[in-house]
């Protein structure tokens, strides 16, 4: 049982509300109960009431009867739409021989928002906020009735588009990412429409057509036809180093690029990255390997956002990277509790044909796991704990995250929490072993044995046979005959197209 005692001396505030009651059951107690239910919970207590600025606790007269009052009227659908309380929920209490009557309000699950009174979904729905309850605009109530359903949202399809209206070159860049991670895909075979039907991005219109899907509309069509059906729809990224001029801007509304969710992910990703400490380590396959825990868990970050916006919010998607620390912001509440989502392993995507969309190219694969994850990647390096908190009218979600690009942190622990944050995902990613600079080293050395062995057979051998002959991948030999010319082992003569190499020494 709550220390009501405790909660009354603190004081109003956004989970507390006190209430007189010296006659019957306030009329206003229905309006906190809405707000209450319709943002994080919060307790309401009867009996008790404002003198010089304190809480004072006055009692309230039968109190049972009050108590069987209250019990009616949330059973009353004409009263109050939907009922989130059980029988441990209202309690009376006695303090200093007075009764009061405690009410518990539970945050209601999206499937039964918005909880609202009078039979007025519009003018009955409220929120809380630190000063008290408010009355939801127009938009808010129908955000939540969006939430309500167990359909996804995102799988909608516009009938008056075509798949033809989707960026063609957009749809091509992502199958090749595609074919690229998943090789022996069956999909892969498959021609454009039939590829995008599967995976949800069109649907079949009762006249046969193929209509983009919400998901198919923001992740590969281009600004000007996404916002003929999403007015509000907007992509914005700013970099503030100096002040408040922004050093970057990336937005959707240019003309410059598509201005879809797929090709603004990979413009921004790197750029979120681009002054964290990237270690010297190598893949098996001897490409350089320059993620790191952090690195993974900003672009996780990013695309949770993506995923998880509400497009038919107001404000767009808006991300500002500052010298220490990123907030990446999105239209749209969150659908389980924050404290849930902190914990981890709650998942509720808003958009999962968006969240399929991402998976199968490998971006934000990790369900539930994503801010929970950031946070103990934070701990371990050291960092200031990331925050997430949403706001209201409009609705955003709202993660800052605190970074740190100085020298002197200690990156050896980014690599080591890579392991840590692998077990935590259940990922199938080998942990990167703590001596392999030294194996790269070691690895290095014959690398460059056989390479220069092969040159000396053959001077006029091509980089292509090279990587062939090797094992290497394409880049991978570019990296060694780079570090071979800088050493002044191997030179160039007559140029790229008709030259060969030669062995200095």
């Amino acid at each position: 049982m709550l220390d009501i005692k405790q909660i009354i001396a603190k004081g109003e505030h956004s989970q507390f509300e006190a209430k007189k009651a010296a006659g019957g059951v306030p009329s206003s107690l229905w309006e906190s109960y809405s707000a209450f239910a319709n943002t994080d919970g919060g307790v309401i207590v009867l009996g008790v009431e404002e003198q010089n600025k304190k809480l004072i606790v006055s009692g309230v007269s039968n109190a049972q009867q009050k108590r069987t009052d209250i019990w009616n009227t949330l059973n009353n659908r004409k009263k109050i739409s939907e009922n989130v309380l059980m029988e441990k929920h209202i309690y009376i209490q006695q303090i200093d021989d007075k009764d009061i009557i405690v009410i518990e309000v539970p945050r209601a699950d999206r499937h039964d928002k918005p909880v609202y009174i009078n039979n007025d979904v519009l003018g009955g729905t409220f929120r809380r906020n630190a000063e008290g309850d408010y009355r939801c605009t127009k938009q808010s109530v129908k955000a939540m009735l969006r939430d309500q359903s167990d359909l996804p949202i995102d799988s909608a399809f516009f009938e008056e588009l075509t798949w033809e209206d989707l960026d063609k070159d957009c749809i091509r860049r992502y199958r090749n990412r595609f074919a690229s991670l998943k090789p022996a895909h069956a999909w892969n075979e498959l021609d454009t429409i039939e590829f995008l039907k599967k995976a949800g991005a069109v649907r079949r219109t009762e006249k046969g057509v193929f209509s983009p899907t919400l998901a198919g509309l923001v992740t590969f069509g281009t600004e000007d036809v996404i916002t003929q059906i999403l007015p509000d729809y907007f992509l914005d990224f700013r970099e503030i180093f100096d002040k408040n001029r922004w050093s970057d801007r990336v937005v959707s509304n240019l003309g410059e690029w598509s201005g879809n969710i797929f090709d603004f992910f990979f413009r921004i990703a790197e750029k979120l990255t681009a002054e964290v400490k990237r270690p010297f380590r190598m893949r098996n396959n001897w490409e350089r390997e320059d993620d790191t825990a952090i690195h993974k868990a900003l672009r996780e970050a990013l695309a949770n956002a993506l995923i998880h916006a509400d497009y038919y919010g107001r404000q767009g998607i808006v991300i500002e990277k500052r010298r220490n620390e990123i907030t990446i912001s999105n239209p749209g509440t969150c659908r389980p509790p924050i404290s849930e989502i902190i914990e981890g392993g709650v998942s509720d995507p808003r958009n999962p044909t968006i969240f399929k969309l991402f998976a199968m190219i490998d971006i934000g694969e990790r369900a539930g796991s994503g801010f929970n994850t950031i946070c103990t990647i934070w701990e371990e390096v050291g960092w200031h704990t990331p925050s997430l908190s949403q706001k209201y009218d409009p609705e955003r979600t709202l993660v800052e995250i605190p970074v740190e690009y100085e020298e002197e942190n200690n990156y050896e622990s980014i690599e080591k929490t890579e392991s840590s944050a692998d077990k935590l995902n259940e990922s199938t990613e080998k942990t990167v072993e703590k001596t392999v600079e030294k194996t790269v080293e070691k690895t290095v050395e014959k690398t460059v044995e056989k390479i220069l062995s092969i040159i000396s057979d053959n001077p006029k051998i091509t980089q292509t046979e090279l990587a062939e002959i090797t094992g290497l991948k394409r880049r991978g030999v570019e990296w060694n005959l780079e570090q071979l010319k800088a050493k002044n082992s191997i030179k160039r003569v007559n140029g790229r197209k008709h030259g060969y190499w030669e062995i200095i020494q």
